[in-house]
């Protein structure tokens, strides 16, 4: 970058030839180049007074913070009453329909498992069963999920999210099981 007296835009459309130049800086400006971060080998332990640390240490997991439990409500189908005189066809969802509300509808479950496995090394499948209404809301859900989960809040954030999925209604109770991967 260079400094003139005058610019050369000030009059005649040049710089005055006397005009010396007053500062130079270099071209980086004072910019610094971000430094690489070094990596710790595998198997290394943090030792008191390290300052550069990559990676936030993972909190210890035991064998039973990791074990998959159910909690929730008893999914069970209630007992039917078939109304020949009602006319009206009572259907249990379809696939299709299952998968579509599913993938569309899911994101606030994703959202709570994610909540609650940040920071964690912790892998599972997590499985959900829901009892459908005929009108397509849920009514109970039931979850199995690693211990850990439960214990930062799983169960009442997932509980949060199913109410508000819509299924399609038609007209009879369905139980819909599906699985959301961890890891």
């Amino acid at each position: 970058m260079y400094l003139v007296l005058r610019p050369p835009w000030g009059g005649r459309g040049t710089a005055p030839s006397d005009a010396g130049v007053i500062a130079m800086a270099p071209v980086d400006a004072g910019v610094t180049k971000p430094k690489k971060k070094k990596r710790r080998p595998a198997g290394v332990p943090v030792q008191p007074g390290d300052t550069e640390l990559d990676e936030p240490e993972l909190p210890p997991l035991s064998e039973a913070d990791r074990r998959l439990e159910w909690r929730g409500d008893e999914v069970v189908l209630p007992a039917t009453k078939i109304d020949m005189a009602a006319g009206g066809e009572a259907r249990t969802l379809d696939d299709s329909e299952i998968n579509a509300t599913v993938s569309g509808q899911t994101g606030g479950v994703r959202d709570c498992v994610v909540q609650g496995a940040t920071g964690t090394d912790l892998r599972a499948t997590i499985t959900i069963k829901l009892l459908v209404d005929g009108t397509g809301r849920v009514t109970r859900s039931k979850l199995q999920a690693p211990h850990y989960l439960f214990e930062k809040g799983l169960l009442g954030c997932a509980q949060r999210a199913f109410g508000r999925l819509r299924f399609p209604a038609s007209g009879a109770p369905t139980i819909v099981t599906f699985p959301v991967n961890l890891g």
